[in-house]
């Protein structure tokens, strides 16, 4: 349902999007591809609303390097630059999840 993600978040710039997927959805998308999708999605989005995902619902679970291969080639193609590419592949994530550094700090203790 891209077209319609993409109009609500043209509508609301609160809106938000994550890549994961397996990117297999493509082949029910005639005409489209990975990279074209991008191109669309930072029209709409920009960088700073864009987070990476990777489809971890099957097994083995955990980082699918494929999937990110394969999506950072896409959005080269799609001339995303690096600066932009690092906000979508943790930049993003890191600004709107900080790690606040006294919660880091509680949780350390020593024993004597």
């Amino acid at each position: 349902m891209l077209r319609e993600t993409m109009m609500a978040a043209d509508a609301c710039p609160n809106i938000l999007v994550d890549t994961s997927s397996s990117n297999s959805w493509i082949r029910y998308a005639p005409g489209w591809t990975l990279n074209g999708v991008f191109k669309t999605a930072m029209s709409v989005l920009g960088p700073s609303r864009m987070l990476f995902g990777t489809d971890s619902s099957f097994f083995p679970r955990g980082w699918q390097r494929g999937i990110y291969e394969s999506q950072k080639s896409a959005m080269s193609e799609a001339g995303i630059s690096e600066k932009d590419q690092s906000l979508i592949f943790g930049g993003n994530f890191d600004r709107l999840f900080p790690l606040a550094k006294s919660a880091v700090h509680s949780s350390q203790f020593t024993v004597d």
